[in-house]
């Protein structure tokens, strides 16, 4: 479930619509490149620390960069709009309670967990325990955490079990007061030149 930011104009008359219907697209730009400027900037509150272990660094909302290229601009008569359709963009943007099922959310207890997916070329506790098992390894879950260990060698955690995780708010698409401003701004430049011309 994704989220979008709007943009509306009023009505305006015949002869000014085709201006502002033309300005639209420039309009959609710049909510789309503010919204990756808030990405970019870091969007508060911080990473939690077993977060930052798995991330190793405490950059908010840029994971994997697919959030901000996700963004796109839309517009249309009197309208301009940049969003994402990403199904975790609602819970980034707004905040809340994610809940696991009866086997629980099963979060990488840290990077190695996330270097062992892509050697493995898997996505998910559930391929990368399969193809850990097919390789040799030693496996186990012990409370809320699941453990590996490759023969002769040192335990690992690879994942801290949950039935919930809080997610802050973190929101990345809004209009502030500033970028309001310059939209007016464009939009009054385009009313004048139109009566002017």
């Amino acid at each position: 479930m994704g989220v979008t930011v709007i943009k509306k104009i009023p009505e305006l008359g015949a002869g000014l619509r085709d201006r502002v219907r033309a300005l639209m697209p420039a309009v959609a730009a710049y909510l789309q490149s503010c919204a990756d400027k808030k990405i970019r900037s870091g969007v508060p509150p911080g990473n939690a620390p077993l977060t930052q272990r798995v991330k190793q660094g405490s950059r908010t909302l840029r994971d994997t960069e697919s959030l901000a290229a996700s963004i796109a601009p839309h517009h249309g008569d009197g309208w301009a709009a940049a969003g994402t359709n990403l199904h975790y963009a609602r819970i980034q943007q707004e905040g809340g309670t994610v809940r696991g099922g009866a086997k629980g959310l099963w979060i990488p207890a840290g990077s190695e967990t996330r270097r062992l997916m892509r050697r493995y070329g898997v996505t998910g506790a559930g391929g990368l325990i399969e193809a850990m098992r097919r390789d040799g390894w030693t496996l186990w879950r012990r409370g809320k955490a699941f453990f590996a260990r490759k023969k002769n060698g040192q335990a690992r955690m690879l994942f801290v079990i949950r039935q919930s995780v809080d997610i802050p708010s973190r929101p990345f698409l809004y209009i502030s007061r500033q970028e309001e401003k310059y939209i007016l701004t464009l939009v009054q430049k385009a009313v004048r030149e139109t009566l002017e011309g």
